[in-house]
């Protein structure tokens, strides 16, 4: 079970994030953590115990603040359109103000995944990550609407999603010297970000012949 925190155990929880993208699992020393967090080391001990309970309630914490964010983009009534554009929009705003979010999770999975899918399972099991299947419910019922052309396998759409949006966050050190002067407006092109992935997905799955 996921346990509320305030304001101290979440500032430590950023600054450990931060140290853990630097150094890496193996690297990253509790005593680095605690003085970059400002607090004593006994004190980091006292809130997390030990450095695997703090890593695994870094990706508790995140996949239930955000998760839960991302679940507000479905509303009752609401078409097709509309969901996949708000998930697109809160999803890409999170990568925005979180920007080591995505390779925080990278460098987890580049060293085996063990602790994330340990994490993942529990909250699977207590019925608090939902969002995922929550999303191809909306899917099923946007086709049922007739909005959209039937999918057999509406997964491999999430995945698709989900990649489109994270993938400029995690490549952006490949992106910016590729493409020099794209990035010299980030939020304006951001919102052109959002534009571009929502018009490729929603209208290669919009039922044919619907000019609207």
């Amino acid at each position: 079970m996921v346990e509320p925190i305030g304001p101290k155990e979440e500032h430590i929880l950023n600054i450990a994030m931060q140290v853990f993208v630097e150094k890496g699992w193996h690297g990253t020393k509790m005593q680095e953590i605690a003085d970059r967090a400002g607090v004593n080391k006994a004190m980091l001990h006292y809130y997390f115990r030990s450095k695997e309970r703090l890593y695994s309630t870094i990706f508790r914490q995140l996949f239930m603040k955000y998760m839960s964010s991302l679940s507000d983009s479905f509303q009752p009534e609401q078409d097709f359109a509309s969901t996949l554009k708000q998930f697109i929009n809160r999803f890409s705003d999170m990568l925005r103000d979180n920007p080591q979010l995505p390779m925080f999770v990278a460098r987890e999975l580049s060293e085996g995944g063990a602790i994330v899918q340990q994490c993942v399972r529990e909250l699977v099991k207590d019925g608090k990550l939902q969002t995922p299947q929550k999303f191809i419910d909306e899917i099923k019922k946007a086709e049922a609407r007739g909005e959209i052309e039937h999918m057999e396998e509406p997964v491999h759409f999430l995945f698709t999603l989900i990649g489109s949006c994270i993938y400029f966050f995690l490549a952006g050190p490949i992106i910016k010297p590729l493409f020099p002067g794209l990035l010299s407006d980030p939020d304006a092109f951001l919102e052109k970000r959002k534009e571009a992935i929502f018009k490729h997905l929603y209208f290669g799955i919009k039922k044919r012949g619907d000019n609207t």
